[in-house]
């Protein structure tokens, strides 16, 4: 959601618009270069000295929004040069289209306000650009792991919120590693712009008494409404293959094996046969990807073969594969497979759930620990490193607001009080495993006015974040004069622009 431009009435107003955003919203989406912002100025443009900038709550993958590829020609003109970077008119298109389309899905969308969007949206790019230029100065680097952790969370959310990984693949027309390729410089930007932002105000703290009077200020019939929120945690079990199910598919996948060997094409027998409904239709292709695309068995394998080279057996946690190596490009490769799933049937499905009554079991008698049962027995990996809980998609704090809850989860945790589990209940994946959870319901707030007794940790981030935004003004401005920032004809008239002189 964009914040959009609002009166300037005064610092009681802002600290009121900031906690209500915080706590409402529970975080500030980035677009493009993004960097949150919202003008106080009282004349609808962008002020960097109102610029409200998220210290906390900062997901760079909220920009890797599902928004349907435009097939529209957009102009590759220059709008701006900041040092060695540029902005494209089709970059800025691009952010703008996808923040109206957003604010139309959520019923927001105002026609009137298109150029303010324009330019504050052109305004972030800059400013994104400002912040990746230091990072590269002061030589901060991103790990390629990290890239590739923030892709898959959001990929993950994406897929659960559609269906499942196919039908994101249909929805963009591109399969999943080609998906990755695309956003991943993306993502590497704005976690770049974000670690040069921490660093900048890494040295920012708020005291007790700094809290309470930033609270003071605001006026009680200012105080903003929070929801009614939640902590869960699920622990997920799924059925594993039985011996004879995984010799069925180990014999099938052979056999495909030893027919590609004896001449039949490899991408006719995946279009016929792979288990992989996403790259099958593609006679088994999967694009070009780099190291840690992939899950480790299958790339170990993948980066070791010759073009047109296959592969023996791989196995992995999805299935048995036999892998075709189609072309190299430096570090990256390109590839097609074949995958077999061991068939789960009604036994197995009966084993992984009674399991799972078993652990409920110790967990409500008191002989077994909440983060002990997901150690040991879940096979969620993504709510497995946070000891269960389940973190909600915009990051933050792990409360969830009840309206964002899906169904499933809502109707398991409806009867059920703070402290207890769910009934054990099927479940789907993201990338539509089948299994079986239970459901944690940790706390559960009801709604309530923003109080300081109730919502100190929040109340503390909010004003912890206002003496971000105040020292990262204070650096824009300063970087501003020094950094050397074109502006072509094309670009927007954005007042807030011009009050920089560049």
């Amino acid at each position: 959601m964009m914040l959009r431009s609002v009166p300037n009435q005064g610092y009681p107003f802002r600290a009121m618009l900031l906690l209500g955003f915080c706590f409402i919203l529970n975080s500030i989406v980035f677009h493009g270069e993004a960097l949150a912002s919202e003008s106080l100025s009282g004349q609808g443009a962008l002020s960097p000295k109102s610029r409200l900038w998220n210290g906390n709550n900062f997901d760079p993958l909220d920009t890797l929004t599902p928004s349907k590829p435009n097939n529209t020609q957009v102009s590759e003109g220059i709008l701006a040069q900041i040092a060695d970077k540029i902005i494209l008119q089709s970059e800025l298109e691009t952010e703008f289209r996808k923040s109206t389309d957003q604010e139309r899905q959520e019923g927001r969308y105002n026609p009137d306000s298109g150029e303010a969007l324009r330019c504050m949206l052109f305004e972030q790019m800059i400013l994104g650009k400002m912040l990746q230029r230091q990072a590269e100065i002061d030589s901060l680097v991103i790990a390629p792991e990290e890239v590739d952790n923030q892709l898959d969370r959001r990929i993950r959310h994406f897929a659960g919120m559609m269906g499942g990984q196919e039908r994101l693949e249909e929805f963009y027309g591109k399969t999943m590693p080609e998906i990755r390729e695309e956003f991943r410089p993306q993502i590497k930007d704005m976690l770049l712009s974000q670690k040069m932002r921490d660093k900048i105000t890494a040295d920012v703290q708020i005291s007790p008494a700094e809290v309470r009077a930033y609270f003071t200020k605001i006026p009680f019939d200012s105080l903003p409404l929070v929801p009614a929120e939640v902590e869960i945690g699920q622990l997920v079990v799924k059925p594993k293959a039985g011996l004879e199910n995984r010799t069925l598919a180990m014999d099938k996948i052979q056999g495909l094996r030893n027919r590609i060997l004896q001449g039949e094409s490899f991408a006719t027998l995946a279009i016929l046969y792979s288990q992989d409904p996403g790259s099958a239709r593609e006679g088994g292709q999967l694009g070009f990807f780099g190291r840690g695309d992939m899950v480790p068995e299958f790339e170990a394998v993948a980066f070791r073969l010759k073009p047109g080279e296959v592969s023996s057996v791989v196995k992995t946690s999805f299935g048995y594969h036999i892998i075709q190596l189609i072309a190299r490009r430096g570090e990256r490769i390109q590839c097609r497979h074949i995958l077999i799933k061991p068939p789960i049937g009604s036994r197995e499905q009966s084993e992984a759930r009674s399991l799972l009554d078993s652990v409920r079991g110790l967990l409500v008698a008191g002989k077994i620990s909440f983060t002990d049962a997901v150690r040991k027995y879940s096979d969620d990996p993504e709510t497995k490193a946070f000891g269960g809980m389940l973190p909600p998609p915009q990051g933050g704090s792990m409360a969830w607001p009840i309206d964002q809850l899906t169904p499933e989860l809502y109707y398991a945790i409806e009867k059920i009080n703070e402290g207890e589990y769910s009934e054990v209940q099927p479940y789907a994946t993201p990338g539509g495993e089948q299994g079986f959870r239970l459901v944690l319901l940790r706390k559960r707030s009801t709604p309530h006015r923003t109080s300081l007794e109730i919502d100190y940790e929040k109340i503390t981030n909010t004003a912890l974040q206002i003496k971000r935004i105040d020292k990262l003004n204070r650096w824009i401005e300063n970087k501003a004069k020094e950094t050397y920032v074109r502006l072509t004809p094309l670009a927007p008239d954005c007042l807030s622009i011009r009050r920089w002189n560049f």
